[in-house]
């Protein structure tokens, strides 16, 4: 009965590496989408800013449609 208890031991924490494996390939691949997202944001942010359309309005000025 103590090898067969082992064995299951053994095969649940061979199962939980695996597992904690895979979670880590999957928050890696999470941490380079979110570089790229970010890097993405920043890249709009500066386009925005550099808009020829912003730099004759006002700031405080209220869009035509109210």
């Amino acid at each position: 009965m103590d090898e067969n208890r082992m064995y299951e031991v053994e095969k649940r924490i061979a199962y939980l590496e695996k597992f904690i494996e895979e979670l880590n390939e999957v928050i890696i691949n999470h941490e380079r989408i979110i570089e790229a997202l970010k890097a993405e944001i920043i890249e709009l942010k500066n386009k925005d800013e550099q808009s020829p359309l912003l730099e004759n309005r006002p700031h405080n000025e209220k869009p035509p449609h109210y």
